[in-house]
């Protein structure tokens, strides 16, 4: 079932970015990069265990009915296991979207109501230098339509997707940081007007 909601979440703000004009075949196509290799693993997972629980040995039987028990007493393997199942360790490291590591995005600035809102992020250092700040302003101002700039108290720049995942990321907050996050927007969303025109 996670898989399944990982899938919609997944595909639902990709394919509404294109209805609205503002997503590019790329980011259809990445759906495909990100998603197939979960679904794999889910299914050679599901086949392992459903071999070691349905084991007609009976040696491998009594092996599993006492390793089973003491493992799943162990705090990692009972938090491997929550993660696992809930998918919130995925990454989407290798996607045509993602530069970096594609892991989930997880801070306290998106609680209390200033989640996402099927919107790009794009975290800045509040004490980054004027020019970059002014270099973030003109990214969220030219990507208005489905970008947003929050300042930070964190180090760097982030670019999140409206999924959660994390597009793009330095621990640097300077010119060339929000350049290569506008490089990566570019790469899956359909440029605005004054957009193109700053190419």
């Amino acid at each position: 079932m996670n898989t399944g909601l990982h899938d919609i979440w997944n595909l639902a703000w990709k394919l509404k970015l294109f209805r609205d004009g503002h997503g590019n075949q790329q980011l259809l196509d990445s759906y495909s990069a990100e998603r197939l290799p979960v679904i794999k693993n889910v299914i050679e997972t599901t086949d392992q265990l459903s071999k070691v629980m349905g084991t007609p040995n009976k040696f491998a039987q009594a092996l599993r009915d006492t390793l089973i028990p003491m493992v799943s007493r162990l705090a990692p393997f009972q938090h491997a296991f929550v993660e696992r199942l809930s998918e919130l360790g995925i990454a989407y490291h290798g996607s045509p979207i993602v530069e970096g590591a594609g892991k989930r995005y997880f801070d306290d600035s998106m609680r209390g109501g200033q989640g996402i809102r099927n919107r790009f992020l794009l975290f800045l250092d509040n004490q980054a230098e004027p020019s970059t700040k002014a270099a973030a302003n003109e990214l969220a101002r030219s990507f208005s339509a489905v970008a947003e700039l929050r300042f930070s108290p964190h180090r760097g720049t982030t670019l999140v997707r409206p999924d959660g995942y994390i597009s793009y990321q330095s621990h640097e907050s300077n010119t060339a940081s929000v350049e290569a996050a506008r490089s990566v927007l570019r790469r899956q969303t359909t440029p605005s007007a004054s957009e193109e025109r700053a190419a």
